[in-house]
């Protein structure tokens, strides 16, 4: 891949090329030739090296591959990247993008245009984090704070904070918009419970509760080191000399820890309120770090409230097969095609205008009975008695334009006509502690411990105190994101639409954008027809998956922003947080007015979503390095970045092609047919498509894979929660069987391209058999080392309880595990740890 000199100085790109590029030079030469050429070594202790070598291939794969590079992180990783983790080519190469953006900031902010000046006025309140103004918002805050609870109105003082972006996420009710789950190309509202601030819901319980739910489990922590861990790679044998659990600690010791963990939190908090309030805010503001911690304590203990009529537990989300109650679009029946006269979600006939406001009778209707769990939409009428939630008073407060609540059934209103919760039980619960206690000091210490931890971030010296909790303690981190970085997060807020155009106006390499494409439609054809193939699925269901497949959207490269940045906001270049608010309010209104228009003048492409939490952009900004799949636009967005990424390097063979492009195409298809997403068909929406039989097959095999997934992480000492991380495995074990489909039917071509241009070049003397076996194996080695990752014990305990995405060691094995071609090139024999009878890749 081309690297644009323009852009890297001669310092920066000598150590880039001297940690990715040599290090990758021993596996991509060794990987290259066909394996009989490495024996024409010296035999001096070669037969003894090449048996271990030959062992650890079929007990660790992952490990095999990377072993070399896994010892030389240490020594080689330069001190500017040592904040990437846990270390791999994605994050390597998302620094190498963050470089990018602020060469084409610099470049841009030289205009004198008026974009130009309020973005260069954003740069420079990131850049220096001035500490006055923060001085200043902490004294608005507790102004406006006791200024609400004077008026006693919780709609009015949720409805504000739900104004502010960088704290919403931690209220207990989160308003949101998100693409409407039941009406294609629709935007709606959705409430939420809060993310809490540790990671682990465990450490909320009390310590005899924890006793009882893990009597005699062994757990995954160390009493002796939580900060600091052994170096590892992937977990469990990182150095290759044991490749078990290092430790297997009991309950005893994981609530040791868990008392270490929540004392460091409420330094944590007590720090917060020091710095912010002074040493004797206890006094002086009527709060304690104390009550902060019970607060969440509190809100963990209603996240645990169901409504039977609507709510599920997160255990029983994929067993719809086994519940004759579950709504139709789960259970296999067709859902009714009628005009709702409430709400534009299409569900109600005309009789159902005679039903009365009887809760019982309106519940028995289609627009609840066809509600997935988990989604319920809730009709603005239904929303006090079933969420305790008087829905036009919060939309109001929100930003929506006024309204009463006689208004709210007419059709001319902008306040929707529902919104969807998430969890109904908990919002009911949530809000009648809420309406009683909300202005309580209790309370008064949560609100204002959300509000202040993450204004503390945008202190010049003040951050440090987060940095060192959340990512050095929690995540395991020896050095903080780069302050040089910083800058990024408050532009890709405030201008998302200038940074991507502008990113992928000079990055843009349509020659890379065309090749990607035409791997991701060769992945899409061999999974059309691997479904077509497939001896399982009833015709109705295989006709449900084709359309699907069919209608997928690949976007590949494109700048999928749709709204203009605002430009008259005038951001105040010495006020990072006053800016941020700015933004967020405006941001707010807008998304509240545009989002009911019937013209649609809101899309899915205006959710340029940032992730406060991590502080990190999550939406579709094309200089993130990520690829997604979408289910409510069945749309796959690959974005400039990716193009950049190391991974994206042709001319190393096919197999390299397709153990990096080709899996990332195939992940992201297999979202589309997988878990959650499947219960969406081909317009984006939730519809079953599925024939009952079908469900209750697909649901044995995929419980199948996640049992593995759980012991083969217990076995490296990892007690996992399976259904977290099942949506990612589904799509690695299948991704992996779609990329094998496509290297075989390259050589049912003869190795040609299907312009008929040669990518494998003919090694003499060797048999069509032994050709395919030796590409076989470059491909499974290329696909170990693109995933390889560098990582303590301590960030992959993090990224086990609270990531989707498990470690890359067991990402990694557990696909080749289930490939029985892998079993085949390999030998993996029984007694292997590599060995695995069961080769299902679910379709």
């Amino acid at each position: 891949m081309k690297r644009n000199e323009r852009i890297f100085s001669r310092i920066y790109r000598r150590i880039y090329y001297t940690f990715v590029i040599h290090i990758m030079k021993h596996h991509t030469r060794k990987r290259s030739h066909p394996p009989h050429r490495m024996r024409t070594r010296k035999k001096s202790n070669h037969h003894h090296h090449h048996t271990d070598d030959a062992t650890l291939r079929r007990n660790n794969f992952y490990l095999w591959a990377n072993r070399k590079w896994l010892n030389e992180v240490p020594k080689t990783l330069p001190r500017d990247l040592k904040y990437i983790r846990p270390l791999d080519n994605f994050k390597l190469i998302q620094d190498e993008m963050y470089r990018n953006v602020l060469t084409m900031v610099h470049d841009y902010t030289r205009n004198k245009t008026s974009s130009a000046r309020q973005m260069k006025n954003v740069f420079a309140s990131f850049r220096d984090l001035r500490p006055e103004p923060i001085l200043r918002h902490i004294s608005d805050f507790c102004k406006q704070y006791n200024d609400l609870v004077q008026e006693n109105n919780i709609y009015k003082f949720l409805g504000i904070m739900n104004q502010c972006e960088m704290v919403s996420w931690a209220l207990p009710v989160v308003w949101n918009i998100y693409p409407d789950e039941y009406t294609p190309g629709k935007m709606s509202p959705h409430l939420c419970g809060p993310s809490l601030s540790l990671y682990d819901y465990r450490f909320y319980l009390n310590d005899t509760v924890i006793e009882k739910q893990m009597r005699n489990v062994r757990l995954n922590v160390s009493n002796t080191s939580v900060v600091r861990e052994e170096q590892m790679g992937g977990g469990g044998g990182g150095g290759g000399k044991n490749d078990g659990p290092v430790f297997e600690p009991n309950t005893i010791e994981y609530i040791k820890y868990k008392h270490r963990i929540t004392k460091a939190f409420m330094k944590f908090i007590d720090d917060v309120f020091t710095k912010c309030l002074g040493r004797d805010y206890e006094q002086t503001h009527n709060i304690k770090a104390q009550d902060v911690y019970d607060t969440e304590c509190i809100l963990m203990e209603h996240l645990s409230m169901l409504d039977p009529r609507f709510d599920d537990n997160y255990a029983n989300i994929y067993q719809s097969a086994k519940h004759p109650d579950k709504p139709p679009h789960l259970s296999g029946d067709k859902t009714r095609k009628h005009t709702h006269r409430h709400c534009d979600c299409g569900i109600y006939t005309d009789a159902d205008a005679t039903i009365d406001a009887d809760m019982s009778k309106r519940l028995a209707t289609p627009h609840y009975r066809d509600n997935i769990r988990g989604a319920t939409r809730v009709l603005v009428q239904d929303a006090l008695p079933l969420t305790d939630i008087d829905w036009v008073e919060l939309a109001k407060w929100i930003g929506y334009p006024s309204t009463t609540a006689a208004a709210a059934t007419s059709s001319s209103t902008h306040v929707p006509k529902y919104f969807i919760a998430f969890q109904v039980g908990y919002l009911k619960s949530v809000m009648a502690r809420l309406k009683k206690e909300w202005a309580s000091d209790k309370w008064k210490s949560y609100w204002y411990f959300i509000y202040m931890r993450q204004l503390i971030c945008f202190h010049d010296k003040w951050r440090e105190i987060y940095l060192d909790f959340n990512e050095t303690l929690i995540h395991g981190k020896d050095t903080h994101f780069p302050r040089e970085y910083f800058p990024i997060i408050g532009l890709a807020y405030t201008f998302p639409k200038t940074m991507t155009e502008e990113f992928t106006r000079q990055f843009k390499n349509e020659e890379m954008v065309t090749k990607v494409r035409e791997i991701g439609n060769t992945i899409l054809e061999c999974y059309k027809d691997r479904i077509q193939k497939n001896t399982w699925m009833s015709a109705y269901t295989k006709k449900g998956a084709l359309k699907k497949l069919n209608t997928l959207v690949m976007h590949i490269g494109e700048a999928n922003l749709s709204a203009h940045d605002p430009t008259t906001l005038d951001y105040d270049p010495k006020d990072a947080w006053g800016n941020l608010m700015k933004r967020s309010l405006q941001r707010t209104l807008y998304i509240a007015k545009h989002h009911t228009n019937p013209e649609g003048k809101l899309s899915q492409k205006d959710l340029d979503l940032m992730n406060w939490g991590i502080m990190k952009p999550v939406g579709y900004h094309s200089f993130v390095t990520n690829a997604y799949y979408t289910p409510t636009t069945n749309s796959i967005y690959i974005p400039t970045a990716y193009m950049h990424s190391m991974n994206v390097q042709f001319g190393r063979g096919y197999e390299y092609d397709l153990a990096s492009v080709g899996f990332t195409f195939g992940h992201e298809i297999s979202h589309a047919l997988h878990v959650s997403s499947r219960v969406y068909d081909y317009r984006g929406v939730i519809k079953n498509w599925w024939a009952r039989p079908d469900i209750a097959t697909y649901e044995r095999k995929i419980a199948r894979i996640r049992k593995q997934y759980e012991t083969v992480s217990k076995k490296d000492g990892f007690v996992i929660e399976g259904n977290l991380s099942l949506p990612e495995n589904l799509a690695d074990v299948t991704g992996i069987a779609v990329c094998e489909d496509a290297l075989n039917r390259f050589h049912d071509r003869g190795g040609y391209n299907e312009d008929g241009s040669s990518v494998v070049s003919v090694v003499s003397g060797v048999s069509d058999a032994n050709l395919r076996r030796m590409s076989f194996n470059n491909f499974y080695t290329y696909y170990a080392i693109q995933s390889r990752q560098y990582a303590n014990r301590r960030e992959i305990l993090v990224q086990v309880l609270s990531n989707p995405h498990l470690n890359m060691k067991i990402r990694t094995n557990v696909p080749l595990m289930r490939s029985k071609t892998f079993h085949d090139v390999v030998e993996i024999k029984k007694g292997d740890k590599m060995y695995n009878d069961d080769f299902d890749a679910v379709f």
